[in-house]
C-alpha cells in the first residue's frame, strides 16, 4: 500500500533527486535511480551493507517513490495493518524513513550520505 510519507516543495524533490542520481551505487553512493519515461516519477532504491560484511557488498534496503502520488509527495509502500509481517519488513520501513529524513534536510552538494548513517540490515 503507498502511503505518504512526506511532502516536500517540487524543488526540494528535485534536489533529493539530483542527489540520488549523483550518488549511485557506480559513482560509490548508496542509491539506484528508475524513472518512468516521459514523467516526473521516480523509484530509488536504497543500499546498505552487512554489519561486519565489506563495504563494497551491497543490499537493497528498500526504496521510495518521487512524485508518485502527486507533484513534491515522497511515498513509501507499507505494510497493510491488517497484515502480521515478518520484523525484518518493519525495520526496513524505518530504515527507508530514516533515509529520507537524511536527504530532506541535508542532499546538498558536499554532502555524503554513507553506509554508517544507515543502519546494518540483521542477517
Amino acid at each position: 500500500m503507498h502511503n505518504v510519507y512526506k511532502e516536500v516543495s517540487v524543488e526540494d524533490a528535485l534536489r533529493i533527486l539530483n542527489y540520488c542520481r549523483r550518488h549511485t551505487i557506480k559513482a560509490g553512493g548508496l542509491f539506484e535511480v528508475y524513472s518512468t519515461p516521459g514523467e516526473d516519477v521516480h523509484m530509488i532504491i536504497v543500499n546498505s551493507c552487512p554489519e561486519d560484511g565489506p563495504p563494497d557488498r551491497f543490499r537493497p534496503l528498500g526504496a521510495f517513490y518521487l512524485n508518485y502520488l502527486k507533484p513534491g509527495t515522497i511515498s513509501i509502500e507499507e505494510d497493510d495493518p491488517h497484515f502480521d509481517g515478518a520484523p525484518q519488513r518493519k525495520y526496513h520501513v524505518k530504515a527507508i524513513r530514516q533515509a529520507i529524513d537524511l536527504l530532506i534536510q541535508y542532499a546538498r552538494p558536499g554532502f555524503t550520505l554513507s553506509y554508517n548513517d544507515l543502519p546494518p540490515i540483521p542477517e
